[in-house]
């Protein structure tokens, strides 16, 4: 069936006269952002005996109104969470405009407040934030109880942060993902031993942490990672410091700082929330469209698939599959399969007995292709859901089968 669906092409303008036999999306929407901001001074105690004997942190949350110590909003199974490292002499609160733009889009976020001066504290401390998140999550009477998503963990980091960023993934594999602005490098050994998505953001005009110095090789250093890597370089409007908000009055910089959070939220959508269109802000047309660009640096484990933004009833959009150069497609069926298949190439997560070919394509040195997807105004096809699985060449195989995206029509 697989092989069959591989060798059988089907142009992507065909995919609207099949909606209507896939599946209607169940279950209730969750609430939409932007959400007001509650923020909490925070002491925990470190479970690892590593680092800081007390992990001090401002954390920021979604909350029903803002303010400081107001209850974090109610959310089925918790809000996902970063991380966040900070630069050297600063400390977590500093970063309260980045901090605040994750959090009403519905992060949590952990700012670290600790290890001012200390790289090697603050990188043991970066490993430390996670066993310390899941024991405030079961915290009896805590603020935090049970808001968390302690599944859905991603780590942020700028400067020296972005350094110990990489240096926490390599200690502890619990998190799913790291996005680092302006880093420094962390040793060769601690880049070899990542094994989750990485992003890194940086621009020509830092002077601080050259780019070809730092952010170059730490890119290069990642061997293990997993699902995608890349490097977005930006040029000279891009500085050390207005990438993450920090002494940003408005104007150039802070234009360059609103699209630094649309490319990182685009990366934790999709790694902490198995987001369908989130990664369009940091792989897709919309992150190569970016005038500032000068260079987007993409290298791929698995291949992933995602929508430029959520179809709509009328309207053309567009669907984009990542792979390495070559032939590439996205797989559809009616519905996710309850238990994946262990295929040749892969897990297959598609129902097989409706799968099919939705787009063939082949990925050049972008590494990306990309075809429309036309829906129909016909008002059945309202909440009708298209699952979606990549199918491509990575860096380690010819033809693997990657991420999947969970594609809702809206009315």
């Amino acid at each position: 069936m697989l092989a069959g669906c591989y060798r059988r092409g089907m142009h992507g303008a065909l995919l609207g006269a099949t909606l209507a036999g896939l599946s209607l999306a169940t279950g209730l929407a969750p609430a939409q952002a932007p959400y007001a901001v509650g923020v909490r001074d925070v002491a925990w105690s470190n479970p690892t005996g590593r680092g800081s004997a007390t992990l001090a942190a401002r954390v920021s949350y979604p909350a029903a109104s803002a303010g400081r110590d107001v209850p974090v909003l109610a959310r089925a199974g918790g809000w996902p969470v970063v991380v966040f490292l900070h630069g050297f002499a600063v400390q977590g609160r500093s970063y309260s405009a980045l901090a605040d733009a994750l959090a009403t889009a519905g992060y949590v976020v952990v700012a670290n407040d600790t290890a001012q001066f200390a790289s090697g504290t603050q990188a043991l401390d970066g490993a430390a934030y996670l066993p310390a998140l899941r024991n405030v999550n079961v915290a009896p009477g805590g603020p935090f109880q049970g808001a968390l998503d302690v599944a859905r963990v991603g780590l942020a980091g700028h400067s020296m942060g972005g350094g110990n960023t990489g240096s926490a993934l390599a200690a502890e594999p619990g998190y799913r993902c790291g996005f680092c602005f302006a880093p420094v490098t962390p040793t060769a050994a601690e880049l070899q031993a990542i094994r989750v998505p990485v992003g890194i953001l940086v621009g020509t005009g830092d002077v601080i942490a050259p780019w070809q110095t730092w952010s170059e090789p730490y890119y290069a250093g990642l061997s293990a990672f997993t699902g995608t890597k890349s490097l977005t370089l930006w040029n000279g409007d891009a500085t050390h410091t207005n990438v993450v908000g920090l002494f940003v009055t408005g104007g150039t910089g802070q234009q360059v700082f609103e699209r630094a959070v649309t490319t990182a939220l685009g990366f934790f959508d999709r790694w902490l929330r198995d987001g369908s269109t989130g990664l369009e802000d940091v792989l897709g047309l919309a992150a190569r469209a970016e005038p500032r660009l000068v260079e987007l640096r993409i290298a791929v484990e698995a291949p992933q698939v995602f929508g430029s933004t959520g179809p709509r009833l009328g309207v053309t959009s567009r669907v984009s599959v990542v792979a390495e150069p070559g032939r590439a497609l996205a797989l559809a069926a009616a519905r996710f399969a309850p238990q994946p298949l262990s295929t040749p190439v892969g897990l297959l997560a598609l129902e097989t007995a409706t799968l099919f070919v939705a787009f063939d394509g082949a990925a050049g040195v972008e590494r990306r292709f990309d075809a429309p997807l036309p829906v129909p105004l016909d008002p059945a096809l309202a909440g009708v859901e298209i699952p979606l699985q990549a199918l491509g060449a990575s860096l380690a195989e010819p033809v693997l089968l990657g991420g999947t995206a969970r594609l809702t029509v809206a009315p």
